[in-house]
This record gives structure tokens, C-alpha cells and sequence, in this order.
């Protein structure tokens, strides 16, 4: 096989290089390491990065973006002051429901994360909200999670309801997240 097929094959095996090589995040030097030994074998000789990492570029300039993540006419927000509290399924009366975002009842007990300052709640959690406009029906976000978590990102939760998608994130790790997000739009 010849070492660009073997390249070709290689990041269209693997969704985070098909990711990475669409938005223009990857790192071609380090990409062309990673994945040298499986061109190698592929090719059935001994690749030099620097002819991985031009067959890269050919192909990262000749890849569109990837239409399931496309952000493209999207709306993206941060929202701070958001903290998260764990109540005893019989304590919900405490809980004023016109501020919660997230609500998980599991074993008697309900996980909420809600906008504001409450007591006895996780503190310094961010909202990152990607909001989709169009006739974008089926949004996955296994992909961004993906990209976060190589990138040292932790999400603490991620849903998706209708065209938006919600990562709540500390927030030191919030503006990391957020110029992911705009360097994919």
C-alpha cells in the first residue's frame, strides 16, 4: 500500500484524527509520531515523519469540515455561577425549580445543577451552551468530548436537548473549551 493510502486509511479509521485534521487543531508533527508505526505497517517499509506529515497536509487541505460537528451558524455562551448540589429525594421542596438546569434522581437522591450560588453546592462551575440554528437534526457530541478530553478538558456533564448541547466544566478549564469551539465554527 502506498504510504499516502496508508495515511488516508489511517485517520479515516479514527474519528478524532478526522476531527482534529478538519479544524485545523492537529499538530501534524506530533499526529505523524503517533501514528507512524501503523503507517509503517501498513506500507510495509520504514516512513520518515516528514513524508507522513506531507501526505497529512495534503489530506487535511483536501478534507471538509466534518458536517455532524460543523458549528457553522451556531450560537456558543458561557455562563458562569453555576454550582451543583446532591438533595435527599424527600428534601425537593428545597430546591426552587425555576433556576435548575440539570436534574438526575438516582437512589433517592437528586443531583441538580442549578444557575446561582447555593449552599452546601460544588462551586466554580461554567455552563458552555453550543446552540445549533438550521436544519441540523442529529448533533452529536461524543466527538467534542473526544477533543476535550485529549486536551485535558474534564467535563463534569454533557447532554443534549433539541439543537443545543450543554458541557458544564469547571472553569478553569471553560475558556480552553470555548476556543475549541470557536476554532471548529
Amino acid at each position: 500500500m502506498k504510504v499516502t493510502d496508508a495515511v488516508k486509511k489511517v485517520v479515516d479509521e479514527n474519528i478524532l484524527y478526522q476531527i482534529l485534521l478538519s479544524s485545523g487543531l492537529a499538530n501534524l508533527n506530533a499526529l505523524s509520531r503517533q501514528i507512524k508505526n501503523i503507517v509503517d505497517s501498513l506500507s510495509n517499509e520504514d516512513v520518515k515523519l516528514n513524508t507522513i506529515e506531507k501526505a497529512l497536509t495534503k489530506l487535511a487541505s483536501k478534507k471538509a469540515a466534518i458536517e455532524d460537528i460543523s458549528t457553522r451558524g451556531t450560537n456558543v455562551s458561557l455562563e458562569s455561577g453555576v454550582t451543583e448540589k446532591v438533595y435527599d429525594i424527600k428534601g425537593l421542596n428545597e430546591l426552587d425549580f425555576s433556576n435548575v438546569l440539570l436534574a438526575i434522581i438516582d437512589e433517592g437522591k437528586v443531583k441538580a445543577v442549578v444557575k446561582g450560588e447555593e449552599p452546601g453546592s460544588e462551586q466554580g462551575m461554567v455552563l458552555l451552551r453550543v446552540s445549533f440554528s438550521g436544519s441540523v437534526k442529529n448533533i452529536p457530541y461524543h466527538p467534542l468530548i473526544m477533543m476535550f478530553n485529549t486536551m485535558g478538558i474534564n467535563i463534569i456533564h454533557a447532554f443534549r436537548f433539541d439543537r443545543n448541547i450543554y458541557f458544564f466544566m469547571s472553569r478553569s478549564d471553560s475558556i480552553k473549551a470555548l476556543s475549541v469551539v470557536e476554532k471548529l465554527r
